[in-house]
């Protein structure tokens, strides 16, 4: 159930986002950084070496698609 209200939460965050390699948003822009997966500390990872501030979340890249690791992190 925990997963189940993550994944929800998470994919009401990113609606308008989903599909997007970057998007800003009050000065937050996501990134994708892999297309093909979503592993939860492997995603953690790779955003903080793109950005120390960044946040992670895996979502859809479609609806009931593959999951995506997408990083928030300030824009430039």
């Amino acid at each position: 159930m925990h997963k189940l209200n993550f994944i929800l939460s998470t994919h009401f965050t990113i609606t308008g986002v989903v599909g997007n390699v970057e998007q800003k948003s009050q000065d937050w822009c996501w990134s994708v950084v892999n297309k093909d997966r979503c592993l939860q500390k492997e995603c953690e990872s790779l955003c903080l070496k793109k950005n120390p501030k960044g946040k992670f979340i895996c979502a859809p890249s479609t609806p009931g698609g593959p999951f995506q690791c997408q990083c928030r992190h300030p824009c430039r």
